[in-house]
């Protein structure tokens, strides 16, 4: 089963990149209101339309929302919240915890859209 999430968008431009340098993230189409971006099994599709343009706050995270996005890493924690960083999101550290074997922690992407990181086995 293929999985996917929608995520709304103040600026398609700027999200693509940050999802495509951070988690490694292909373009399969795109225009001017959506970007279709896929990486195995998983297909991220981000909408800008005129409301999202208008009702998202980029300045901080949005952590009201109710629904977070997980990105199982086989890098070290530090490699990742790096790329993060440089791309113009945050990982908030040094708040981790372990979860079925795995590092885990919070961070958000350069729209504030909060999402988890679990830090695989192999690293």
């Amino acid at each position: 089963m293929r999985t996917g999430l929608v995520i709304y968008s103040s600026s398609i431009r700027r999200l693509t990149e940050f999802y495509c340098q951070v988690f490694g993230f292909d373009v399969q189409e795109s225009d001017e209101s959506y970007a279709l971006l896929m990486t195995g099994d998983f297909e991220l599709v981000l909408l800008e339309t005129a409301m999202s343009k208008k009702a998202l706050r980029t300045d901080s995270a949005r952590e009201d929302t109710p629904i977070k996005p997980v990105f199982f890493i086989d890098v070290p924690l530090e490699l990742i919240s790096q790329k993060i960083k440089e791309n113009g999101g945050t990982v908030y550290q040094p708040k981790s915890w372990e979860f079925g074997g795995r590092q885990v922690c919070d961070g958000c992407d350069c729209e504030g859209n909060i999402f988890q990181l679990r830090v695989g086995k192999n690293t």
